[in-house]
């Protein structure tokens, strides 16, 4: 399945020490009126939730741990589902020892010194839609 977009504008962008990764973003989103687009992000956290997703019990499984990390890659997308903003990334992050966290981005990763993201939006709407056989709210290409 493949869908084919065009870019509407690019926006570049910083969060603050203390914001909420994940709800900073979709205020963002809500606020500039973004239907549809990847995302790009780096910086440093304090406070890290990762999800793995466990299909047999269709839910996510959260792993926590706070302290200093560097958010060295976090990229994904930007949808829609009953009229809130799906955003959909994974990151991964290290720790000054070493300690690598990875996995799909939860509420509760707070920014440390900064975040800095590139939004690219694209002219068209994009959509999520669950499906029954994974319980995922998937992206609608069609």
């Amino acid at each position: 399945m493949v869908r084919e977009v065009t870019i509407k504008r690019v926006l570049i962008g910083r969060l603050s020490e203390g914001s909420d990764l994940l709800n900073s973003i979709k205020d963002i989103v809500k606020e500039y009126n973004i239907k549809g687009g990847w995302i790009n992000i780096l910086g440093s956290l304090k406070k890290v939730n990762v999800g793995y997703y466990d299909r047999e019990h269709g839910k996510y499984i959260s792993k926590e741990s706070k302290g200093f990390y560097e958010l060295v890659s976090c990229m994904g997308n930007i949808s829609w589902k009953d009229g809130e903003p799906i955003i959909h990334i994974h990151m991964a992050v290290s720790s000054k020892d070493g300690d690598n966290l990875l996995g799909h981005v939860l509420e509760g990763n707070i920014v440390d010194a900064t975040v800095e993201y590139m939004i690219i939006e694209f002219n068209e709407m994009l959509e999520r839609v669950y499906d029954e056989s994974t319980r995922l709210n998937l992206l609608n290409v069609s």
